[in-house]
């Protein structure tokens, strides 16, 4: 899936991209660029803003409302809408900051990047080609199965409740 995501929403634009989605996402975007490029390039809206979201209904475009909440209650609304699954595939995910699918790196190339005390803890580090960024399964880790176990459980409650 194609997602462009508002100004509002920059935390949920990470996680899409995190989760392999291609995501088109900036602070600076204003409403009317929004429907622009959903309308030209097909991708689907996330939005906060009801008025926007109304914009883009009318205009025929897919578009999904996210309500204040937690991220994982969001990032649930969004699963729901669009059918996505959430779940995490380290070789299918982007850059969270620039949207670009990360590569694999070897442990020997990524000593040359990284300090040799991170790299003898992990065994798998992704670059991305783009911005240079390099990633790992970090402490952090923990904290995203966390966040992606909450929901799918979420989806789950809803789905029974449709």
């Amino acid at each position: 899936m194609e997602f462009v995501v508002d100004s509002m929403l920059g935390d949920i634009a990470r996680w899409l991209r995190m989760l392999g989605q291609d995501t088109l996402y900036s602070s600076k975007f204003e409403d009317w660029r929004i429907l622009k490029i959903a309308e030209k390039e097909g991708r689907i809206i996330v939005t906060r803003d009801r008025g926007l979201f109304a914009r883009a209904k009318k205009k025929g475009l897919k578009v999904v409302l996210v309500e204040l909440g937690r991220v994982e209650e969001q990032i649930a609304e969004v699963a729901l809408r669009t059918g996505m699954e959430l779940s995490f595939d380290p070789n299918k995910t982007r850059c969270p900051y620039c949207n670009t699918r990360l590569v694999k790196l070897s442990k020997a190339e990524a000593l040359s990047l990284l300090p040799a005390k991170v790299v003898s803890a992990y065994d798998e580090f992704w670059r991305c080609p783009k911005c240079g960024r390099i990633y790992w399964q970090g402490s952090h880790w923990r904290t995203i199965n966390e966040v992606l176990k909450r929901a799918n459980a979420i989806i789950k409650l809803r789905g029974f409740s449709k």
